[in-house]
């Protein structure tokens, strides 16, 4: 068995504040217990056990019944710790976001990477795949697209962008484009929502819009890419493409 103190540094790391894990360890250790005889086991003040009493009682880690008007408090289970965990490890997931955004908008000063070459345009791929809010807007042109990059290599995108659970919404033309069961059409299944302008709007290969950047791949012709990180750069291009899109048909040209 691990020491006192040793226990008592694992249930910090597990969150709980020192006298939380002190006065849990007493609970452990006495069974059913009133708060006077815990405070003196964890070494604390009894007015202070009441309410550190109280907090474990709100976390699900004690219990307590009512004997002759006295409270006599019980320890839950450990395995609550790790219930706990998860969602601390939950809450901190979805509010991570939010953080980063917060922390971009005054430890970030906006910056551009320019990459060459096929391999280096599918090295911002490689950077769209780790998108944290799951959500990216792409103004693409398969065709030329498909020419820069290749067939597999983006059909193998698409398989790991779905994985990863990111939703893309995508303006794609409204003619001479590619129809495909995997690419083109709008598909729940494979995260994708479509819309389609005139084809004269597409130049590029691609163009993605996601977290606090924005990629563009070329066309084949000038075999180039780069990605510009600035919230407020991401944020008006963000806000174009969700005006075109409300320009955009459900169905391409037939």
């Amino acid at each position: 068995m691990l020491s006192k103190n040793m226990y008592d540094s694992v249930l910090k790391q597990a969150g709980l504040e020192e006298k939380q894990a002190k006065v849990y360890l007493a609970c452990l250790e006495l069974g059913s217990a009133k708060a006077p005889e815990i405070a003196k086991t964890a070494e604390i003040k009894r007015t202070t056990a009441y309410g550190i009493l109280d907090e474990l009682a709100g976390l699900g880690l004690v219990n307590y019944s009512e004997k002759n008007k006295q409270r006599l408090y019980r320890a839950n289970s450990p395995e609550v710790l790790a219930d706990i965990m998860d969602r601390n490890r939950s809450a901190l997931a979805k509010s991570l976001p939010g953080l980063e955004d917060l922390f971009a908008t005054h430890h970030l000063r906006p910056k551009i990477q320019f990459f060459e070459g096929v391999s280096g345009v599918k090295q911002i791929y490689e950077d769209v795949l780790k998108c944290r809010t799951k959500k990216i807007r792409q103004i693409v042109n398969e065709r030329a697209n498909t020419d820069l990059v290749g067939e597999e290599f983006i059909l193998n995108y698409i398989r790991r962008r779905v994985a990863s659970g990111i939703t893309t919404y995508d303006l794609h033309p409204k003619s001479g484009g590619i129809q495909t069961e995997m690419r083109g059409r709008e598909d729940p299944k494979l995260k994708r929502y479509v819309r389609y302008l005139p084809p004269d709007a597409f130049y590029a290969a691609m163009i993605m819009i996601y977290d606090n950047k924005v990629a563009m791949a070329s066309s084949k012709k000038e075999n180039f890419g780069f990605i510009i990180e600035s919230k407020e750069f991401t944020n008006t291009l963000a806000t174009y493409f969700d005006f075109m899109w409300k320009l955009g048909s459900h169905e391409p040209e037939r």
